[in-house]
C-alpha cells in the first residue's frame, strides 16, 4: 500500500512538470482554422522538434470577431487556462473588409486582447493572416489573388500595430508558393477559400515557425503529405517567417528572451538578443550567476552546464537554457586574482606560485578535471605526478574569488 502511494504521488508530480513545462496555446478561428486539423497538426510539429505543446481549438464554421465578441463560449475559454499564446482569426470577410471595415475589427479585436490579457496577463497574440483562396491560374486571376492579399496583409498590420501584437503570414507562404507554381493546387479547389491537406500544413508550419522562432525543418510529423512535400513547405514556412521576423511584428512589441554565446576553453561571453525587456538575471549552472546584460563566466571545472536566462518585463518572466560544455579548462587569470604566477612551466619536480595573498587555497586538477592535490603551500612538489597537462586554481578564501592556469607536467 505504501509503495502504490508513493508511486502515485510521483506520477503526478511527474504530470504536474510535464503541465507545467507545456505551452498552452489557444486558437479561436473558424472552418479555415479547423480544416485538416491544422492545430493538432501545428501541436504535433512543436512536440515533435522538443517544444512541449498543448493546443486548445474553439472555431465554429462561418465565424469572425463579430460573432466572438459576443459568443460566451469564448470567454468561458479565455477563463479556462493561463495561455500562453492565443492566435485570432479574423472571419474570411472580414480579412478582405468586406463584412466589416478594418476599423471596426481593430475595435472587436482590442476587446478580445483585453479579455485574454485580464486572465493571461504575460499571454502573448497573434492573429492568423489568411490565404483567400483563387479562382484559376489566367494572368488576370493571379492579379485578383495578389490585390486580395495585398488587402490582407494590410488589415493584419493594422491589427498587430494597433493591438500590440503580431500575426503568423501564413498567407504570404501561400502566397510565395502559388505565384512559384499555379499547377500546385493548396486549397479544396478554385473558389474554395479553405485549404487542402498541403495547405493546411503551410500554415501549420508557418505557426510552428512565428509562435517558437525556430525552423520546423526536420519535424517527423508531416501529416497526410510525401516527405519530400512536406520538406518542401517547412523551408517555405521558416524562409517565409524567420527571415522577415518585423514584416510580421514578431519581436516588435512582445517580450522575446534568447541568448548566443561564445565559447573559448573554459571562458564563455554571453549575448543577449533579448528583446522588449527590463532587467535580466543569468544562472550559469555552476552557482554563479549575474545581472549583465552580456555578461563573461569563467567555468572552473569540466562537464555540462545548464545556462538559464531569465528575463522581465514588467510582472513578466521568460526564461530559456541552454546546455554548455565546458571539455577544457582555459588559461587565464580573468581578472580575478591579480598578480600572480606560475614558475617553471614546464616543470618536472616543483611548482611554484607567485601570489600577493596569503590566504590562498591551491588545487591541482588533471585533464579530467580530477582533483590531485589540494594545499595552502605556495611552493607544491609534483614530482610523483605522471607526465601530462595539469589545471592549478587559486582559491582565495577572503574575496571568495577564484583563477585558473594550466602547466604541464614533465
Amino acid at each position: 500500500m505504501k509503495q502504490t502511494i508513493i508511486l502515485f504521488i510521483l506520477v503526478m508530480c511527474l504530470l504536474k512538470v510535464t503541465a507545467q513545462d507545456s505551452k498552452k496555446i489557444l486558437f479561436i478561428g473558424n472552418s479555415i482554422t479547423y480544416y485538416n486539423n491544422m492545430p493538432q497538426t501545428f501541436e504535433a510539429i512543436a512536440n515533435s522538434k522538443g517544444d512541449n505543446t498543448n493546443v486548445t481549438m474553439y472555431a465554429p464554421g462561418g465565424t469572425g470577431f463579430v460573432h466572438h465578441v459576443n459568443d460566451n463560449n469564448v470567454w468561458r475559454k479565455f477563463r479556462d487556462e493561463v495561455w500562453d499564446f492565443v492566435v485570432l482569426q479574423p472571419g474570411s470577410s472580414e480579412s478582405v473588409g468586406q463584412s466589416a471595415t478594418i476599423a471596426e475589427s481593430l475595435v472587436r479585436a482590442q476587446r478580445l486582447k483585453d479579455s485574454i490579457v485580464k486572465y493571461s496577463p504575460c499571454v502573448k497574440i497573434l492573429y492568423y493572416e489568411i490565404s483567400y483562396g483563387v479562382w484559376g491560374s489566367t494572368a488576370a486571376n493571379l492579379q485578383t489573388y495578389n490585390n486580395t492579399m495585398d488587402i490582407i496583409k494590410s488589415n493584419n498590420e493594422i491589427l498587430a500595430d494597433g493591438t500590440n501584437s503580431y500575426f503568423a503570414p501564413v498567407g504570404e507562404a501561400f502566397r510565395t508558393k502559388w505565384n512559384g507554381d499555379q499547377t500546385d493546387m493548396l486549397w479544396g479547389s478554385t473558389g474554395d477559400i479553405h485549404p487542402n491537406a498541403k495547405g493546411s500544413y503551410i500554415a501549420a508550419c508557418v505557426f510552428y515557425s512565428s509562435i517558437f522562432q525556430k525552423a520546423s525543418l526536420g519535424t517527423t510529423e508531416i501529416s497526410s503529405l510525401s516527405q519530400v512535400d512536406a520538406t518542401a513547405i517547412q523551408t517555405l514556412a521558416d524562409d517565409t517567417v524567420l527571415n522577415n521576423l518585423s514584416d510580421w511584428r514578431i519581436n516588435v512589441f512582445n517580450q522575446f528572451t534568447n541568448f548566443e554565446y561564445n565559447q573559448d576553453s573554459s571562458q564563455i561571453s554571453f549575448t543577449n538578443l533579448s528583446l522588449n525587456t527590463d532587467a535580466q538575471e543569468w544562472d550559469f549552472g555552476d552557482g554563479s550567476s549575474s545581472t549583465s546584460s552580456n555578461p563573461t563566466h569563467l567555468y572552473t571545472s569540466l562537464g555540462d552546464f545548464d545556462v538559464t536566462l531569465t528575463t522581465h518585463k514588467g510582472n513578466c518572466s521568460e526564461t530559456i537554457t541552454k546546455t554548455i560544455t565546458v571539455s577544457i579548462l582555459g588559461e587565464s587569470d580573468y581578472s580575478i586574482i591579480k598578480d600572480w604566477n606560475i614558475y617553471p612551466n614546464p616543470t618536472s619536480n616543483t611548482l611554484h606560485i607567485n601570489v600577493t595573498n596569503d590566504n590562498c587555497i591551491f588545487s591541482i586538477f588533471d585533464y579530467t578535471n580530477k582533483l590531485i592535490k589540494k594545499t595552502n603551500n605556495k611552493n607544491i612538489d609534483v614530482s610523483t605526478l605522471t607526465k601530462g597537462i595539469y589545471f592549478i586554481q587559486v582559491n582565495d578564501l577572503k574575496a571568495n574569488k577564484k583563477a585558473i592556469r594550466k602547466w604541464i607536467k614533465l
